[in-house]
């Protein structure tokens, strides 16, 4: 038996795709999952389809630009990998991200006598050592929007 023509496979997959959104039209009455039930962007899976545009970038004041952390007083954008030199007023002078994602930040500083390390969870968290404060603002994937303060 011959096989048919290749014209019915684009012409029966635009009648597939007809079908499917013609259940999504906004004549159907609104069921527990319909319209009135509240999204969740953390659900994954939903059948839903993505975004065109995806989830929006993080930003942070001071961009990518890790040298305006030499003072403690910065927000940046951060990956696992990247450092900067501090200027020592802190008793620290070199800050290391050594992984960010999975919700969270771990981080080593090193200075004169001084060596710390640990992991901040998400955002939200936060810390203080010899007078300054790093917080985690926001973590997306692999990047993370990090705070310091005096």
């Amino acid at each position: 038996m011959p096989l048919a023509p290749p014209r019915t496979v684009p012409a029966l997959a635009a009648l597939a795709a007809t079908a499917l959104l013609g259940g999504c039209s906004g004549g159907a009455p609104a069921g527990p999952t319909g319209p009135a039930a509240p999204a969740d962007p953390t659900a994954g899976g939903s059948g839903a389809p993505a975004s065109p545009a995806g989830p929006a970038p993080l930003e942070a004041a001071d961009g990518t630009d890790l040298d305006a952390c030499a003072d403690a007083d910065c927000e940046v954008l951060v990956s696992a990998g990247d450092e900067f030199a501090m200027d020592g007023s802190h008793g620290v002078d070199l800050f290391v991200f050594e992984a960010v994602g999975g919700g969270g930040v771990s981080f080593r500083g090193e200075g004169p006598g001084t060596r710390m390390s640990g992991r901040l969870p998400g955002p939200d968290a936060s810390f203080v050592m010899n007078g300054f404060t790093v917080a985690v603002v926001a973590v997306e994937g692999s990047e993370a929007v990090v705070e310091f303060s005096p």
